[in-house]
């Protein structure tokens, strides 16, 4: 799971980096389309990462981040087994004077190991809210189930 949330951690990161850039060109959007495969002694590993950052000034002169994004990534392995992981996250951030005042994020992630007669599905998923400075959680769910 502390692999996941790090991911999930890093994921965010990276948006709010993307944010970033598409606040120098003004009101708009980013869109990133990134697809890939890599082969090791292992296996071969695929990942799909799509994002769109919309980027807008309010007439008070707030500015408005909202990112919408997934991953998706697939290693098959030389023996035959799997490990499928899927992530989506909604992330809307407000500045004012360039400083966070409202941040609310959806994240889900779901993955599934097969190897055999094994075959595991878990899911993660949360929601946060951050207004000026104090953090309000909900809809946090974590499971798994053999299938």
């Amino acid at each position: 799971m502390r692999k996941h949330l790090f991911i999930a951690v890093a994921a965010v990161a990276a948006m709010f980096a993307i944010a970033g850039t598409a606040s120098a060109a003004g009101n708009g959007a980013t869109v990133v389309k990134d697809a890939g495969c890599t082969t090791n002694v292992f296996g071969t590993t695929c990942t799909v990462v799509k994002t769109t950052t919309n980027t807008t000034t309010t007439p008070s002169g707030k500015t408005s981040y909202v990112t919408n994004g997934t991953v998706e990534r697939t290693i098959t392995f030389v023996f035959g087994g799997t490990y499928t992981f899927s992530d989506s996250l909604h992330s809307h951030a407000l500045l004012a004077n360039g400083e966070f005042q409202v941040t609310s994020d959806h994240y889900a992630s779901e993955w599934e190991s097969v190897s055999g007669t094994y075959h595991l599905v878990c899911w993660q998923s949360y929601d946060i809210h951050w207004t000026n400075d104090d953090a309000q959680f909900g809809n946090s769910e974590l499971g798994c189930e053999v299938v």
